[in-house]
């Protein structure tokens, strides 16, 4: 029998969004912003995806195009195994499946009506999509307000009169009245206080518990992504440069840009403070007139001439080369590149046996080559040890 969480809710295969840039003295397309640029990945049923990047690489254009605020320029979502474009034509179906598919959005003030009270809020959406009856409403919103911690002396109150953590418990109450099955959250805590965003996060992972929800976690903080997800996918100017299970992608990032991003994490420590730091050196580069080639050559440590010139594929690791075990190598030298100790690093561990629930896939040929190295390096001496001994 299938394992149920085995089978994604949400797959997109090669999403696009392009936004048209108008100019000229009788107006037409001069070119294209390339938000979003050719994206695949899955999420299972009850887990939890986190998209990471920079401001403006795409992540957010990405959510809401999963629930359908904006329609995609080529590519294909789909949900429990239907293409949203092809349900699009039947307006009943798409209003079941609308309802299935919710944001939280990063502000909540904006996303919240200022003219209408809190009860009007919650309850309009479900007598309209006919959720709650008029009898049972307010006794459904009763449930909702205490699932995200909040009294019920709160329905007569305005958006502008809560805190912003209590307007975000609010958006998410909004987002649950539906009962959906699928909830894009979009840099949900990063407007709060630090206190705040770790009430919400665990809220967030008590209801996704509770009620088995799917969640697509966008989100710049790389702790905060980690501590809610099961998956990781790092985002470069609308490509995903590195994805896999986040643990893997945590503890032994291989793509430079996620090694980047997690340098560039303060840490508590005051024995790390004169730890030596590698800082990205150049420009961002642009979604108008992308760099030819990996989008990230210009600021890679690590790029060579081919890097320029021909445009790297998301490819998993080895399932052999997927080691788990301890941070230090004792293959690694004092005297090899940086680039190959982080490598050795990455494939370090024991014998293999345990395998990645998701395949560890990398957009950078110079790093999986480096990996590939140390492997070899790690054979060649594991044989010599054995014939010493034997």
């Amino acid at each position: 029998m299938t394992d149920e969480k085995s089978i994604p809710l949400i797959e997109v295969r090669d999403l696009k969004k392009y936004y048209p840039i108008k100019g000229g003295v009788i107006t037409h397309t001069t070119g294209h912003i390339r938000a979003v640029d050719g994206v695949s990945f899955s999420i299972p049923k009850g887990e939890t995806l986190g998209l990471v990047g920079e401001s403006g690489c795409g992540k957010s254009t990405i959510g809401r195009q999963l629930v359908g605020l904006e329609t995609p320029t080529a590519g294909t979502i789909c949900y429990n195994g239907c293409d949203l474009e092809a349900i699009r034509k039947d307006k009943k179906q798409l209003r079941q499946i609308r309802t299935k598919l919710q944001m939280v959005f990063q502000d909540p003030y904006s996303s919240l009506n200022p003219r209408k009270h809190i009860f009007e809020i919650l309850s309009q959406p479900m007598l309209y999509h006919h959720i709650s009856t008029k009898a049972s409403v307010e006794q459904d919103i009763l449930k909702l307000l205490d699932m995200v911690g909040l009294p019920k002396t709160v329905l007569g109150r305005y958006p502008h009169e809560f805190s912003g953590g209590q307007r975000q418990r609010i958006a998410i109450a909004k987002a649950l009245s539906l009962n959906p099955e699928f909830i894009v959250c979009d840099e949900p805590v990063s407007a709060l206080d630090v206190s705040i965003q770790a009430q919400i996060l665990n809220l967030l992972r008590e209801l996704q518990k509770e009620l088995d929800l799917t969640l697509l976690f966008v989100g710049h903080g790389l702790g905060a992504v980690n501590y809610v997800s099961n998956q990781i996918a790092v985002m470069y100017l609308g490509k995903i440069v590195e994805i896999g299970e986040a643990k893997e992608v945590f503890r032994r990032p291989v793509h430079p840009y996620t090694k980047a991003l997690l340098e560039a994490v303060p840490v508590p420590d005051t024995a790390q403070k004169d730890k030596e730091r590698r800082l990205l050196q150049g420009e961002v580069g642009s979604n108008t007139n992308p760099p030819d080639g990996c989008r990230f050559h210009n600021r890679c440590p690590y790029a060579t001439d081919a890097c320029a010139q021909d445009e790297p594929e998301l490819k998993p690791i080895p399932a052999a080369l997927q080691f788990r075990g301890t941070a230090n190598s004792p293959f690694e030298s004092s005297q090899a590149s940086p680039s190959l100790n982080s490598a050795i690093r990455a494939v370090q561990g024991n014998t293999g046996n345990e395998q990645a629930a998701v395949a560890h896939r990398v957009a950078c040929p110079i790093m999986m080559g480096h990996i590939q190295n140390a492997a070899d390096t790690a054979a060649g001496k594991n044989m010599q040890e054995e014939e010493a001994h034997g």
